[in-house]
């Protein structure tokens, strides 16, 4: 008789993340990551005008996350107060495992029956594993589909081996929360006083190979010695259609002041399509997504999103160098007016 392997239970993981008008996408992230093995989700989210954090607090109200208010201040940009806030709650604290992600990160696991616990497992359940991004491009998509999932629309990717910006080998680091002091965008660390010695941390990539160099100090991207996408990678769907990408360039980013940083050369950045990659298991998402909307609140506030988004978009249409772009893929700033 064959026998069947078990993936030993790695322990509590939590998903930390901050978000501003990610309504129409957070469904299918929540669902996605919790069918690959996340228990607990902790949820920022600041300034939001789309709804996305009534439906943060409905999901809350029914215990699926727990979401806090994270609004812009003087001081620290949201995505790093958040994640401040986050590394100071006892019962994120106290998870064995933390996966740090924005909510067009997915977390897409090659190895095993494809969940958490199998990654840290082929990699030897060390302290870090940082898992290389692969950018996900438009597919030359034009325009929002509320009802189509990211995870099968968008289907084309950046290279591992030939980066085709300097973007394409960052990463996301999921880690043993105790080891570290504070939590980062990309990656754990320790405090700058310490005297940082290799035996403070056991860091790997994805396919658990050591990172090597000097990351228990610094870094946030691979390189040719640990870049892979062999045992895990990040799907990031920082774009996806013309129209999302225009809903995106109105909300901004959590982790800068500056509202003019997605624009159009951020569009050439990621709009990379040179590579093929279904390997994401999405069969586990519309079940559990058809499940929490049973919820006739959260079903009504998921609307109530999506017809806001979309007066939204219909609103910024109206500007013609931004039609041209949904209709061509050409942007080209209007001219200035002669005096």
């Amino acid at each position: 008789m064959a026998t069947t392997t078990t993936v030993p239970d790695a322990g509590r993981k939590v998903l930390v993340s901050t978000m501003k008008n990610e309504g129409p996408y957070v469904l299918e992230w929540l669902a996605y990551h919790k069918s690959i093995g996340i228990d607990d989700f902790c949820i920022f989210s600041n300034d939001c005008t789309d709804g996305t954090n009534l439906i943060l607090n409905r999901l809350d109200q029914m215990g699926v996350i727990k979401h806090y208010d994270n609004p812009l201040g003087p001081r620290m940009d949201p995505q790093r107060r958040a994640y401040s806030r986050a590394g100071q709650l006892d019962w994120v604290r106290s998870a064995d495992w933390v996966l740090i992600v924005d909510a067009d990160e997915f977390l897409n696991v090659h190895v095993g029956d494809h969940s958490i616990d199998a990654l840290i497992n082929h990699c030897g359940a060390p302290d870090a594993i940082s898992v290389n991004w692969r950018l996900m491009g438009s597919c030359g998509a034009a325009h929002w589909d509320p009802n189509a999932l990211v995870t099968e629309r968008f289907t084309k990717g950046s290279s591992f081996e030939n980066p085709e910006n300097g973007l394409v080998w960052g990463f996301k680091t999921l880690f043993r929360p105790g080891t570290f002091d504070f939590f980062g965008v990309h990656r754990p660390k320790f405090f700058k006083h310490k005297e940082i010695t290799e035996d403070m941390a056991t860091w790997t990539n994805a396919d658990g190979r050591p990172m090597g160099g000097n990351i228990l100090q610094k870094g946030w991207r691979g390189n040719a010695e640990n870049v892979t996408g062999e045992g895990a990678q990040v799907n990031h769907y920082a774009i996806k259609s013309r129209e999302d990408f225009l809903l995106k360039r109105l909300r901004g980013t959590a982790n800068s002041k500056n509202k003019g940083r997605i624009d159009m050369e951020y569009w050439k950045k990621y709009d990379i399509n040179t590579h093929e990659d279904t390997t994401i298991p999405t069969a586990g998402i519309r079940p559990q997504m058809d499940a929490w909307l049973q919820d006739a609140d959260l079903a009504a506030l998921l609307r109530a999103c999506h017809e806001c988004s979309r007066r939204v978009l219909d609103y910024q249409l109206q500007v013609p160098e931004f039609r041209t772009f949904i209709d061509t893929g050409i942007f080209e700033p209007m001219k200035e007016a002669a005096e």
